[in-house]
């Protein structure tokens, strides 16, 4: 069957969750891996950033507080933060997609850095709207403070970072000309789960 002719990137995206090897294999069609790699990343770092904003508000209450900071001042915070992460999600995303080379190499991969940074970013960005779905349903649990909503949030949440990781994978196995994309899902899996597990005990710790 013929691969069919790459659409817009909004077009794209939807198609992605459905088979996301085939919207790789379109997106490595293109050309200019590195540049989309890099765009892709930036945007998707924006628009993840903001996804978290309901989060970062129930933590932080932008609102007028006791110390006399207006509403503007907290929100030109909040953007500045915005920024201040972003740089720091995409400079930590480039070493991510560097490291799950490396491990593809190790498997016999036949990718390269730009088609790893290029999965990568285009996974980060396919997977930004689940992202943003899952913002609107937690702003709607945290205002209303309903239990179904509450759950509601941490479902739309949890979808959001299962379809990335499952879209990433695809996408990583096609870049390395891997045939099967269960090994990489399993791979990632365990990767991310050893991470948080780890995570999760250090901060016990401290």
């Amino acid at each position: 069957m013929a691969e069919t002719a790459p659409t817009s990137v909004a077009g794209e995206i939807p198609r992605a969750w459905g088979n996301p090897r085939a919207a790789m294999r379109r997106q490595m069609s293109i050309g200019d891996w590195e540049g989309r790699a890099l765009t892709y990343l930036l945007i998707g770092a924006v628009l993840w950033s903001l996804a978290n904003l309901p989060v970062a508000n129930a933590r932080g209450g932008l609102s007028d507080d006791a110390a006399g900071n207006s509403l503007g001042v907290l929100i030109a915070a909040r953007v500045f933060q915005i920024a201040i992460g972003v740089l720091m999600t995409t400079l930590v995303l480039l070493l991510v997609a560097a490291f799950t080379r490396l491990v593809a190499r190790l498997f016999g991969g036949q990718g390269s850095w730009s088609s790893a940074r290029l999965a990568l970013g285009w996974s980060f960005l396919a997977c930004a709207p689940l992202a943003l779905l899952a913002a609107v349903v937690t702003a709607a649990a945290l205002g209303i403070g309903t239990p179904f909503l509450t759950e509601a949030a941490g479902l739309a949440t949890l979808m959001a970072q299962l379809v990335l990781l499952y879209v990433w994978s695809a996408s990583l196995a096609e870049a390395e000309g891997f045939t099967r994309t269960w090994p990489v899902v399993l791979t990632f899996a365990l990767l991310v789960g050893g991470a948080w597990i780890g995570f999760g005990l250090l901060l016990a710790q401290g």
